[in-house]
Parts: C-alpha cells; structure tokens; sequence
C-alpha cells in the first residue's frame, strides 16, 4: 500500500535564536518563515512569508527523543521485514551528522546509527525463536566516486550500481561484513567512520565532504514455524553532505572542488523529488549521479523513508533554513510502497521436498506392511531388476507363463520399458537385452554408467561367465564377482586390524594416550612415540626427583597466593558493608535536615544549632568513614601482597616448566621428532596473569562504565577499538612520511 515519505524537522540548538524571523509550533507542527526585504537599492518582490506544516518538528530536544521520534518505528518496520531509510538533510553545521553518528565521545550523546544497532541485537537477544542474521556496509559517494568505507584500500575502490534479479539496487564489489554482536557492528561503523573525508571551513570545523550511506543486511528466519520462509529486509542510514553558500564557507581549492561535487549532487537529487512528487511526470532522472541512482529503492521504491531536515535558526543563515524547508516539503509529496520482502529459500524448499518424499515413501512401505505386500518396492530398478523384468517379459511373449501380475506403478512402466526395446530389437534381427530406464531428476544417478546396460546378458551366460549379480546356485544370494589375474593384492598389514605387532614403537603409539595439545589434532606430523611414559607421566615423575625442589617452591607460592586471595575477599566485603553503612547513615542525616529545615534553632551569635540525634548521626558518620579508610588502606595493602604473589606463582611456573623440558629433551632426545614448543605441560595454579598498569586501569574503566550504565559496554569496547585504529594509521603515516 502507497505511504508518503515521513519528514521531522530537528533545530539545532543556538543561545542567537531568529525570534524575528522564524515562529515554531511543536504542537501543531508548523514553522512560519518572515525574511525583511532590502529596498533600499531596487525593487525587491522576493517573498516575505512562509508556513510550513510538517510530521514532526523536533525544537532543541536530545538524542534520546530524536531516536524514539524519528527512528524507532522504522527500525522495528525493519525487524518485520519492510526496508527502511533514515536521511539527515540540511545545511553545512546544521547538525546532520551529529544527529546520525551523534558524539562517539560519550554514550549518551551517540546518534541514531548507533543505537538503532542496539535495538537490532537487543531483538536478537530477546527472541530466540527468530533466527537473524546481520550484515554491515558502509558506502561513501565522494567527488561522483563510490568508495567502501570497510575496506583498507578505501580510495581504490572499483564500485558500480547494478539491479540484483529481484529488481532491487545494488553496488557490485561493495563489501559486507557478517556482524554477530552489537559491539562488532560498531566497531564497523566507527572503523567507516574514519575512513570518512573531512576537511574544515568557517562554518564547521569537521564538515563530511561526502555523502555515507550505512546499510544494515537483515535475514529473518524462523526457528519455530516454517524454516523455508526467508525474510531479507535492510537499513538505510544516510548521511548527506551539507549545501553550502561558498561566500560564506570561504571555502578554496580542493575544498572549493568538494563543494560544488555536493551541491551539484544535491541538485539531482532536489529535481528526482520535483519528478517524483510530481502526477504528470514519467521519467525519473535517477540516473544524473550516483547518489540519486543508488537511493531509487528508498525514493519513490519499496522502502519506508523517513527524512530528518536539520536547520540553523539563526538570521544569518535563514536563506539556508528556507530553503531546506522547501526541499523537505516536496520530500512529503513523494510515495513510496513498502512490501514485506518475504520468499521462498531454494535450499530450504529442497531440503523440505526430499523430507517429504522421505516420509511418503516410509507411509506408502506401512501401508504396503499392512496389506501383506512386503515385496514391493518403490526405489529405481536395479541392472539385475530390469534382467528379471525382461525375462519376464520374454516369457509372457513366448507363452511360458499365462499373465504377468501387476504390483505398482513402477513395475509397469518398467514392463512397458522392456516390451519396446524387445520388439525394436526383434525387428531389427539382433540379440536382445534388457534396456535401463533414461536416468530421472534426482533418481537413478550413477545407473548409466554402472557398466550393465550395453551389455548382452543372454549371450554373456550362455558362454559361461559369472558376472556381478549372478545367482550363486551353491550358496544363495547374489555372487560378487571374481579379481581380475592383474589385480594388486590387498597388503596384509591393511586387513590384520586387531593382530599384535612385533615393533615395540608401534605398540607404545597404539597404547599411549593423546595430550591435549598433540600435534595429531593439529593435522600435522604424528607425536613420535616415547616408550613407557607419556609427557604428563614424565613430568609427574620428574616432579618426584629432579625437580622435587621446584615443585615445592612452586605449591607454596601457589598456597600463599591463595591464603591471601581469600584475606583480600574478605576485606574488599567488610569495605563494601562499611561503605553501606556509611550510604545509609548520610540518607538519615539529609532526611533529618530535611524535617528541621522549616524550625532551625540558633544560638545567642546566630549559629545554627543541630539537633541532638543530627549530632549523635554526625558523630557515628565521622566514626565509620575512619573505618573506611583504615580498611581501604589495609585491602590495598593485601591486594599489593595479592599482585607480588601472582607474579611470584607466575615465575615459580616458568622455572619448573623449563627445567622439566630441558630434563625431557636430554633423557628422550632420540624419540622427539617435534619443536619444543610443541611438548606442553598443563598446570592448574588457578590464577590469571598478572596486569599491567595499562590492562589494570582498562578493567576498572569497564567496570566503571557497566556499573553506570550495562548496556554502553560495547559502545565502549568499539569507541575503544576506533581510537586504537585511529593511533595507528597516524604512526603509519608518519612513518610513510619519515
């Protein structure tokens, strides 16, 4: 069914605020527009007034009521199968891209990208009984150039827009990368994100020069109804360069070039939405540039689009504001019709074909039990099968049997089959034999080759020769053949499974177990064998004598290290009760200046004076935060005591793991065909290894943020990883430029 394209206006907040000129109703979601002429050098009949009336105006709210407003239903349209696209539109500063990527400096600034790929996985994560699969690409339109943002080689890039056989856009070579958690969707987006061309002028000092579209891929299955049903929907997240007035940017050279690629794009894409709002019109310039080509799904296509004009209400820039208003009223006349984009999966119908003829067969085989008919079968006729049929056949001719019983359906085309090759063959005066049905799709595959039709069977038993399948009169059943004279013999080491060997090497290989880190799960060259001890075997004998000392070394560090682990639990408890106590204590105390508040006593100098519960409060408050510190300096004392002895365990550790395989490759050199890194040896001395400075203040950052706020825990990890990224292409380059 047709729907109109959904346009919100967002504002961008400013302490200069056009009250003269601009008058904005949330409520009745209008906008009226005054703009002074200037007479005092010619006439001037330029428009004064404007109303605008629009679906949502969003004045000076935040990210989070953006989001709800403008992104919330189309992402869950999204969820349900329908394509969707969110579009910032606007002037250069407005706020477009703040509104789409928002701040990655903070969690509670990111922009709609961000938390529409929240709302995705947390739907993954809440229904298990849907199956979704999420892909992620990043597409840049620079300078009327495709460029993919995923990739490394971002500028060399050899991208095309192409109709997919559903009819459906889609750029060749662009990647998509498979996102199987909302944090490695992020990392996705912020790694785009700076790959993105930026450059500065007077109206912004971070101004995209590029149009980005990212796209989330969703496929939706089923686990509960029918798995064969695949629903393909995606996001458009769009991102559009800003228009600028180069007298005011300033802007010259190549960011002079940038300009005029974007307004000239933009221009497109304002005459394909004139085209499309308009009855009368049949052609659609999609095609005058690459943007315009690669939106025809979300312009006037199979899409639910919602647009997000964002303006600068401030008098210097109310010809941009006008204009933008403009631009997003026929955006409202566009229709576009979204479908839920629901099909069959060919792999998934074949599989479900072949389960059905499966459980056909075994009802009709029931059946056929049921009725006494157990020799019926339904499977294709076998070489020795269709000799029968045939001999039959032959029979029925010459008059040996009165009629030929009819069994199935098969059976008599079967018959049929063989009647028409012996009267061909009749007339034709040769030697008949029993002809093989033409293979069927998907039955009988492998029967033309089998060697059997071809073949005289008549003239090749009255010669004398036993053949595969030939009745053994001596034995019963089905003779299978004899080897030829040339034939290799079968080498008895092969068929002698269970005999003994003599080699002691190959008795120690069949009876000595695998370690966990044998090569032989590594699909590389077997362990060689060592006689009478395996390596976890060595290593508790070698504990037991050479490296009796070591070992004691290394169980006492690990017991102390324990001892104080257990002393550093109990005091990082009696901390947090204290801590407790001292929350609850200061509630009753602001609880109790809140009831005195209204009748304060003062002293004879005008100082107030407290209450005495207030004092005896303020007394155990001062008490208890003693406490506090006393115990907080002791923990940390003991988790000081904790690190040293976790380092101590970590090189009681090493040392007795060295010396063991320096004791093992002297004394079982001659049966170690491996590198030493591959002889391992497993200690449990349940504890981690020791943190760094750098690693220790990382988890204390993520318990920080999960105490704050569980849900920003992958913004954080991908904010992270782009920073890491960002670091690193800067001492590429650098080292490039050295």
């Amino acid at each position: 069914m047709p729907s109109r394209v959904q346009v919100a206006i967002r504002t961008r907040p400013t302490s200069h605020f056009a009250r003269d000129e601009l008058k904005i109703d949330t409520k009745a979601k209008t906008i009226k527009v005054h703009v002074t002429k200037d007479t005092s050098q010619y006439v001037n009949n330029q428009q004064e007034d404007w109303g605008f009336k629009f679906n949502t105006i969003l004045h000076n709210v935040n990210q989070e009521t953006t989001y709800d407003l403008c992104a919330e239903d189309i992402v869950n349209s999204v969820l349900e199968g329908y394509n969707g696209t969110i579009m910032a539109y606007g002037q250069t500063g407005a706020g477009k891209t703040f509104t789409m990527m928002g701040g990655t400096q903070s969690y509670k600034y990111r922009g709609i990208a961000p938390r529409a790929v929240s709302h995705i996985f947390r739907y993954v994560e809440t229904h298990p009984q849907v199956a979704i699969s999420v892909r992620v690409s990043y597409l840049e339109v620079y300078n009327e150039q495709f460029y993919d943002l995923l990739q490394d080689n971002t500028r060399l890039q050899d991208l095309a827009v192409m109709d997919d056989s559903n009819g459906n856009v889609l750029v060749k070579g662009l990647s998509l990368k498979t996102a199987t958690s909302e944090e490695e969707a992020l990392n996705l987006l912020f790694e785009g994100e700076t790959n993105r061309a930026i450059a500065e002028h007077q109206m912004n000092k971070n101004s995209t020069r590029s149009h980005c579209i990212f796209t989330m891929h969703l496929d939706i299955r089923s686990r509960i109804d029918s798995s064969e049903k695949l629903v393909k929907s995606k996001l458009n997240l769009i991102d559009l360069a800003g228009s600028e007035r180069v007298k005011n940017t300033g802007s010259s050279g190549r960011t002079l070039q940038e300009a005029n690629f974007i307004n000239k794009s933009l221009t497109f894409l304002e005459q394909v939405v004139i085209a499309l709002s308009s009855k009368t019109r049949e052609h659609i310039p999609f095609r005058q540039s690459k943007l315009t080509n690669v939106l025809r799904d979300s312009l006037g296509g199979n899409c639910k689009t919602r647009l997000i004009a964002n303006v600068w209400c401030e008098t210097r820039h109310i010809n941009e504001t006008v204009s933008t208003l403009k631009f997003a009223t026929r955006m409202m006349r566009v229709s576009n019709t979204p479908v839920v984009n629901a099909r069959e999966d060919p792999a998934m119908l074949l599989k479900k074909y072949k389960r059905q003829v499966r459980e056909l067969k075994q009802e009709l085989a029931m059946h056929d039990s049921l009725a006494n008919r157990t020799s019926i079968q339904y499977e294709a006729y076998t070489p020795e099968q269709r000799q029968a049929a045939y001999d039959q056949v032959e029979a029925y001719v010459e008059g040996k049997i009165p009629e030929m019983k009819v069994v199935n359906v098969r059976q008599i085309h079967e018959t049929f089959r063989q009647f028409k090759e012996y009267v061909l063959k009749l007339k034709e005066n040769q030697p008949v034999r029993a002809v093989a049905p033409e293979p069927e799709e998907n039955e009988g595959k492998g029967m033309a080759k089998s060697g059997v039709e071809g073949r005289d069977f008549k003239s090749e038993k009255a010669g004398g020769g036993e053949y595969v399948g030939d009745l053994d009169h001596g034995v019963g059943g089905f003779h299978l053949g004899e080897a030829d004279d040339n034939a290799a013999p079968v080498q008895p080491e092969v068929l002698q499974v269970g005999t003994k060997t003599s080699s002691p090497v190959a008795r120690h290989t069949s009876s000595r177990p695998t370690s966990v880190h044998s090569p032989a799960t590594q699909k590389s060259a077997p362990t060689a064998p060592i006689p009478g001890l395996s390596e976890e075997e060595a290593f508790e004998e070698y504990k037991k004598t050479e490296g009796l000392a070591d070992s004691k070394l290394f169980e006492e560090n690990k017991g102390e290290y324990q001892s104080k682990k257990s002393e550093l639990k109990s005091l990082s408890q009696a901390v947090n009760e204290i801590k407790l106590q001292i929350d609850e204590m200061s509630v009753r105390l602001e609880d109790i200046r809140a009831n005195d508040r209204g009748s304060i006593a003062t002293s004879a100098d005008g100082i107030p004076v407290i209450s005495e519960e207030e004092f005896l409060l303020l007394k155990s408050l001062k008490v208890k935060k003693k406490e506090y510190q006393s115990a907080f300096h002791k923990r940390k004392m003991v988790k000081d005591e904790v690190s040293y002895m976790k380092s101590l365990v970590k090189q009681a550790k090493l040392k007795l793991c060295s010396k063991f395989l320096e004791w093992y490759k002297k004394n079982y050199s001659q049966y170690i065909s491996l590198p030493e890194q591959q002889v391992t040896v497993q200690i449990d001395e349940n504890a981690h290894d020791v943190l760094d400075d750098g690693e220790h203040f990382e988890k204390l950052e993520r318990q920080r943020v999960i105490e704050k706020n569980p849900d920003s825990l992958a913004f954080f990890n991908a904010k992270k990883h782009m920073m890491a990224n960002l670091k690193r292409k800067k001492k590429g380059f650098r080292g490039s430029r050295r």
